[in-house]
Order: structure tokens, then sequence, then C-alpha cells
């Protein structure tokens, strides 16, 4: 799926298709900035950027006559230049966000943290202020995460279709049994096009501390899954689908539980299952934890999985998702709001495409003449904040030089590259300028 993001929404596209200008000189190569982003959990890091490597192949069909280019829209003869009717839609992947309900996520104790994180050593103070400032109070998880999701839906929607499942449903109930495991077997909201208000609108508020029920994530993962069909009009790379499963803690709720023991007590290992079955379906799993420890859980009657190292489980469940984090923590981990809010920024931008589709087919005179990035660095703040700038070249090799090219013959779809990409990902803002030769 894609569409043409509207240029006055945050975080969107702006594309300047130009009209055939004749006379003006063309821009080759490519003009980019270099520097460090600053640092700060909240934000996208950002690569450096180094310019646009040599040695590329023109974009630029051969003129096939010395006088003047055609004008958009005027014809020379039977020729007429349309590169003022171009359009280029972004791919538009669909994301289902897999949401924790549990009652951990407001209960007493385990259920708060501290969201800022400006009280690590929890003494109710600011930490290394000699001032003994009193630290900011803390708040539900659920709090921090509903505060999460309404940033990432709001401001990644115009780059993808959201979705959300509820696990447990909010039917749920607090009691030992059955009736703390629902999930709905159709999402709270549907994937699709402007869904961020309606999500906001339908899960729990961010005040809201009734939330009950234990961890059924297996079964939250299949809705999002039968939620999540092959679109047959589309070929498998093109057809981009993902589950963002957001957890403080271990699944249980087997739908197979021969009593509530097992149903809560025993680690539900459908979870890791579903996730790898998901996968072999065309569709991966990002994982983030909930200030998840690497230990194991005690022997008690406490609702949760008995003897489980949640860290771990949680690791085994990104690799089988196909989006494991290199090093030893394999998922993502957030110990307060910052990180969380970190971790899914991190995500979206990954799954954020920097290929568009042309709403028209380029005849041999039409060819790209330049394309500009815009760069998240604060031109205030950060030296060498212009944006980065491409001309008429396509790159030989997307995977390691910096620009754009067309991803086949058929110059149906141009495709970011290198800084070029990493600089869309994290703005979301990109111009190109066609032009053509008159034959």
């Amino acid at each position: 799926m894609s569409r043409l993001l509207p240029s006055q929404r945050i975080a969107t596209l702006a594309l300047l298709l130009a009209a055939c200008p004749g006379g003006s000189a063309d821009t080759d190569g490519a003009s980019e900035s270099a520097g460090q982003s600053t640092g700060g959990i909240d934000s996208f890091p950002t690569s450096e950027t180094t310019g646009a490597t040599g040695d590329a192949s023109t974009g630029e069909p051969a003129p096939t006559t010395s006088g003047d280019d055609a004008s958009a829209g005027s014809s020379t003869g039977d020729f007429v230049c349309l590169a003022d009717d171009i359009v280029a839609d972004v791919k538009i992947p669909r994301v289902m966000l897999v949401l924790d309900k549990s009652g951990s996520m407001v209960s007493k104790g385990t259920g708060f943290w501290d969201a800022d994180g400006d009280d690590a050593d929890g003494d109710g103070f600011v930490d290394g202020d000699p001032n003994m400032t009193p630290a900011t109070p803390e708040v539900t998880r659920w709090s921090s995460l509903y505060s999460v999701v309404d940033f990432i839906v709001t401001g990644f929607e115009p780059r993808m279709d959201f979705g959300a499942v509820l696990f447990p449903s909010t039917k749920a109930t607090k009691g030992y049994d059955v009736g703390a495991c629902p999930v709905n077997a159709a999402p709270e909201v549907p994937v699709g096009t402007d869904q961020s208000a309606t999500i906001l609108a339908t899960i729990p508020g961010a005040s809201d501390t009734s939330l009950l029920g234990g961890t059924p994530a297996a079964a939250g993962i299949m809705t999002a899954v039968d939620a999540l069909p092959r679109d047959l009009q589309l070929t498998p790379e093109n057809d981009l689908r993902y589950i963002v499963l957001v957890t403080d803690g271990a699944a249980n709720c087997r739908s197979d539980a021969a009593d509530n023991k097992q149903r809560f007590e025993e680690y539900d290992i459908q979870l890791p299952a579903n996730v790898s079955a998901a996968l072999a379906d065309g569709i991966p799993t990002f994982v983030v934890g909930i200030d998840i420890q690497d230990q194991d859980s005690p022997v008690i009657a406490d609702g949760n999985p008995d003897a489980t190292n949640t860290f771990l489980k949680l690791n085994e469940v990104a690799e089988l998702g196909g989006q494991a984090r290199p090093g030893p923590e394999k998922f993502y981990n957030a110990s307060n709001q910052l990180e969380l809010q970190a971790a899914l920024e991190a995500i979206s931008e990954a799954i954020t495409s920097c290929t568009f589709e042309l709403n028209v087919d380029l005849d041999e005179y039409t060819y790209v003449k330049q394309l500009q990035v815009e760069t998240d660095k604060d031109p205030q703040t950060e030296p060498n904040s212009d944006p980065l700038v491409y001309g008429k070249s396509e790159v030989k090799d997307c995977a390691s030089e910096s620009g754009w090219h067309f991803t086949d013959d058929t110059r149906k779809f141009i495709e970011l590259c290198g800084d070029a990409c990493t600089a869309y990902k994290s703005t979301g803002q990109v111009d190109i300028t066609f032009d053509c030769n008159a034959p």
C-alpha cells in the first residue's frame, strides 16, 4: 500500500514536483552535512552524514536536441513534458500495536515507575542534587505507555497505518480464573488510515487505574496476525506488515490450561510459537519490554509464571520475530517513560519505508533533476544542519552509498539510500524535482 503524505502534517513528506524549468543549471552529486546528532534518550539517533559516493550512473536520458529544455505541460511537436504531473507515494506499512493491559501495569508498587528517570535510587529526591529537590512523582506504567502511543501514532501516522490489540481485553476480571484472560477475536482498532484518534479514544486513558487481568500475549499476537492478511494485489516484498508487542511480564493465560495453576503459574509457550508463525507468514514482530529484570521469578501462587526469567523469554521472542537487537539484550527494554518513547521511536523509524512509487510511467525524456532530504539537526545548536541535496546521478550500490536510485529498469520506484534514507526516516521530509529533455 502507498499514499501521498500531506505536506502540512508534522513529520510528513513534502514533494516539490517542479515544472520543467529551461536553461537552469542541474545539480549533480550531493551536498551533505557532517557531524554528530545530539544525544538524548527521547530523540531519534541519526547517522553521521558523509556525502554521496562518486562513480554513480546518471538517471538523465541523453538529450536528443541541442535546443532548450521543454517546459512542463508545453509541447514540441507531439512531445509534452509531464514533470509537473508526477507525484511520489511512499510505501505505507501496516502496523499492529499489541499492548499489555494487564493489572500489573497499574498495580500498587510494581505498576508505578520513575517516568523521567530523575530518581533512579528511589529515595524521593532528584539524583545528585545537593539541594535534595523532590523528584517528580511516579506514574503508572500504563500512563507512560498511553503517552508514548499517543506520541507515536500521532507523529508517524502519515508514514504508516496503525491498529491496536489489547491483551487482555477490557472485559477482563481480577479473578484467579479464565475471566482474567479474554482477548477479542478482532482488534480493538483495525489497521487503517488516520486511526490515531480512534486508538487513543478506544484504549484505556492515561489516568485509568482500573486495568485488570493476566498476560495473554499469545492470544494477542494471534488476533494481530488474523487482522493482517496478505494483500494479494502486492508482491510480498511490497506488502509491509509488522507487529509491535509491548509487555511488562511473562506470558500466561495459556488457552489449553488444565487448571488455574497451569493457566497463571506456567509460562505460555504458545507466545514464541505464534510469533515464529507470524514471521513465516511475512509479519516480523518487534518486542518491547517494560522494566524487565534478568532474573528468575519466585515459585509462589501470585498469578505470574513460576521460576521464569522473563528477560530470556523476551529475548527468544525477539529472535523468533525476526527483529532481534544486537548484543545480549535482544528486545527493547525500557526502565522509564523516556526509554519507552525512544524504543518505540526507533522501531517506527525502522518500519518507515524509504521507497516511493511514481504515479506515472516515466518516458525516456523525463528524469529526476534533484532530490533534497531534510535532516533533524537543530541549526541553532548543531553545525552542518543543511538539507542533504542529491543531483540527477543514481547511486550504483544502495547498500553502501548515499543518495537515491530507481529500484529497477521500469523507473517506477525511487529508493533513498544511506544517509538520505536515515534522514528521511527521522524527519519524513523529502523534496523531489523532475525535469525533461525535449526530443
